[in-house]
């Protein structure tokens, strides 16, 4: 890939994140519509380890953990959407899911042991979690989203990351609020 090309393709990213990032949060369907947009720049900026069982066509499956605003926003937007040449696939789950294929989580759970273990299972699997909330990458998700004046953040956990065997674009973290690289958990039974 040229020089020029890297270039632009980083400058768009980060204006598109920008953008996002500035949108006000004043109505929650409008907040639920800028973080399903952020749900899906994620996808792009993570390297997930070489699957020998997948082929360059499979579908890249994301599923959605819980109900809400965000989980039924993030749904609608990237239903239509790719990742490279994948089509994206969304699969909606209320509990105990099944990993199995799925590249990336969205997951809206506040019960601490239920989110306990479905981050343990994600984890496990190589999977790439999102969620919502200040405290969802210090509670072992990697991406945790959140409002903050009025804007929509995000923090990252390079531990939980790596535990999963994904690795996070520096081009994603150079945007982050704060990047943790801890391994504790945070409000996490044990």
């Amino acid at each position: 890939m040229s020089e020029l090309r890297c270039i632009t393709k980083r400058l768009l990213f980060c204006a598109a994140l920008l953008i996002g990032a500035r949108a006000e949060a004043q109505a929650p369907t409008g907040e639920a519509q800028v973080k399903a947009m952020f749900v899906y720049n994620f996808l792009k900026f993570v390297e997930w380890p070489t699957d020998a069982t997948a082929g360059a066509k499979d579908p890249f499956v994301v599923l959605i953990i819980g109900d809400g605003a965000t989980a039924d926003a993030t749904e609608l937007f990237l239903e239509s959407k790719t990742i490279g040449d994948r089509s994206l696939v969304v699969r909606r789950t209320q509990s105990d899911p099944s990993f199995t294929g799925v590249r990336a989580a969205f997951v809206v759970e506040r019960d601490g042991k239920k989110l306990h273990r479905i981050l343990d299972a994600a984890t496990t699997a190589g999977v790439l979690t999102i969620g919502e909330g200040d405290d969802f990458a210090t509670r072992g998700g990697v991406i945790g989203l959140l409002v903050e004046n009025r804007k929509v953040r995000f923090d990252v956990d390079t531990s939980a990351a790596q535990s999963a065997g994904l690795r996070v674009s520096s081009k994603l973290l150079a945007l982050t609020r704060n990047v943790r690289s801890s391994g504790d958990r945070a409000g996490s039974p044990r």
